[in-house]
């Protein structure tokens, strides 16, 4: 997966309700969403050029290559219509799948600093961060000034303050992410689609990806099982999972309400 500067876009939408209203539309595979958007306005862009970036920005950051997860993702963001904090966390999760960038800053920066009990996240660790990789990769040298690099660290943090990870207005201070036992099923069943997850998720980077300390990870997923929500089998040092549920009857499995059509 190559690099791009699709932080940017994203991290320049005012409203992520627009977000969540959007992806279960554009995964629907019609053009309810293009009328909606570029033709009608319904989502109140000022140009029809911002609209279609917009549009652009959609299908380069959350149309995953294996389409259970789109589904999967639609699924719940339509369904979970209140609770912004979990819409946030599967886009959180599924921009992460699909971008090499969000990925790794994720993974060595926020997750690394969350999981360490640092308060703050700086810009400057972010920028720093991204001058080494442009330094280190032949993809990107010469192709970021310090101009783009500056405002993708901008941006990148602008992100996970929407996701209400972060808050703060000069400083980013962290703030703690309390995943319920619901949205950590959903997460093993996301987990089960990736491409090159590892049979051990305790051995798997993305298992960070939860908001679980390693430590407690384990004894969150036994209680999954015993409610049924997931399969695993734990030996103490290999943990291996899978999700119980298929997307048509995954919300009602695990909510125990019937989900919306999309």
């Amino acid at each position: 997966m190559k690099y791009n500067s699709d932080i940017n876009p994203l991290g320049s939408i005012p409203d992520y309700h627009l977000i969540y209203r959007a992806l279960p539309l554009l995964y629907g595979r019609n053009n309810e969403l293009e009328k909606l958007l570029v033709t009608d306005n319904e989502f109140n862009f000022r140009t029809e050029r911002s609209r279609k970036r917009f549009l652009t920005v959609l299908n380069s950051a959350f149309i995953a290559t294996n389409d259970s997860i789109n589904q999967l993702a639609a699924t719940f963001i339509d369904f979970l219509e209140n609770d912004e904090q979990a819409k946030a966390l599967i886009i959180f999760w599924l921009f992460s799948i699909n971008n090499r960038l969000f990925y790794e800053l994720n993974r060595d920066l926020f997750l690394k600093y969350y999981y360490q009990g640092r308060a703050e996240l700086p810009k400057s660790d972010v920028m720093a961060y991204l001058k080494n990789l442009v330094s280190k990769n032949k993809e990107l040298k010469g192709k970021w000034s310090e101009k783009t690099i500056d405002t993708i660290a901008y941006k990148y943090l602008t992100i996970l303050k929407k996701f209400n990870f972060l808050e703060g207005r000069l400083k980013k201070t962290f703030r703690y992410v309390n995943i319920s036992n619901e949205m950590l099923a959903v997460f093993v069943h996301f987990y089960g689609l990736l491409e090159n997850r590892k049979s051990n998720v305790l051995e798997d980077e993305f298992r960070a990806f939860s908001f679980v300390s390693a430590d407690s990870f384990a004894e969150r997923l036994k209680t999954l099982g015993q409610k049924d929500w997931i399969k695993m089998s734990y030996t103490g040092t290999s943990l291996e999972v899978e999700g119980t549920f298929d997307i048509n009857n995954i919300a009602h499995g695990i909510f125990g309400r019937t989900q919306s059509k999309i």
